[in-house]
């Protein structure tokens, strides 16, 4: 019989590692000495309304689904993974002077990405204004539209970016890039959890101390988790402007 507690992954990280996440859990109910059943979903916005519709108990949520967790349900963030953060790159085909009024690829505009981008482009005082706008599902495809002349602009995120081949970057440039260090990923407690909420937030962020734990971390390529509270939702809420 599954267990009622439940556990959500943002689809971006299971689908690089679904495994490592499965192992994660594990890790966490026996520390916790509770059972959690770990539910992945492969896309982000049917998950994100799972997580909405349904009782979840812990989460590891993108930035702009950590807003939404915490404004609608009410969830706490306790922990994010040290030192990475979601940024956007802006890029162009290289040598490609930027129109007046450029067409965008981005993945979608409700992930942190698109408005970071956004704030990119208004920092390099490029016209947001009159920008037309194209949604294709991924960031690897922002980058795909730009270099098939689809698109004048395209929103990347860093760690896309981050696994994209030499030759493929070498097509494009850099118009600009966010560096605020604002977004992240993070886990967060349901409000139903709040009795539970610092020993889940002990268990994740001792895991480096502990060799299982340690080993968990490696493979997910994180080096540690470490405390937040709610103050970093403020940010994130003047961001996207709510």
């Amino acid at each position: 019989m599954a267990s009622p507690f439940k556990l959500s992954v943002c689809p971006h990280d299971t689908a690089k590692n679904l495994l490592g996440w499965f192992t994660l859990n594990t890790y966490v109910q026996r520390n916790l000495g509770i059972g959690i059943h770990f539910e992945p979903q492969d896309n982000f916005l049917v998950e994100r309304q799972a997580v909405l519709d349904n009782s979840f108990h812990l989460v590891y949520a993108n930035p702009y689904s950590a807003l939404c967790f915490a404004r609608e349900k009410g969830f706490v963030p306790v922990a994010r993974p040290s030192g990475v953060n979601d940024e956007t790159l802006v890029v162009a085909r290289a040598g490609a002077v930027v129109p007046d009024a450029p067409r965008i690829a981005s993945a979608t505009d409700k992930l942190i990405i698109h408005e970071l981008g956004l704030q990119v482009m208004r920092r390099e005082n490029l016209n947001v204004a009159d920008a037309t706008f194209q949604f294709v599902g991924n960031h690897l495809n922002a980058a795909k539209a730009v270099l098939q002349g689809e698109a004048d602009l395209g929103f990347v995120f860093n760690e896309t970016w981050n696994g994209m081949n030499a030759s493929t970057k070498s097509e494009l440039q850099i118009v600009g890039e966010s560096r605020d260090g604002t977004a992240f990923h993070c886990f967060m407690v349901a409000r139903e959890w709040a009795d539970k909420c610092e020993a889940i937030q002990n268990i994740l962020c001792g895991m480096h101390l502990d060799p299982a734990g340690l080993r968990v971390l490696d493979d997910l390529k994180f080096t540690r988790f470490e405390r937040i509270g709610e103050d970093v939702l403020a940010p994130l809420g003047k961001l996207i402007g709510v």
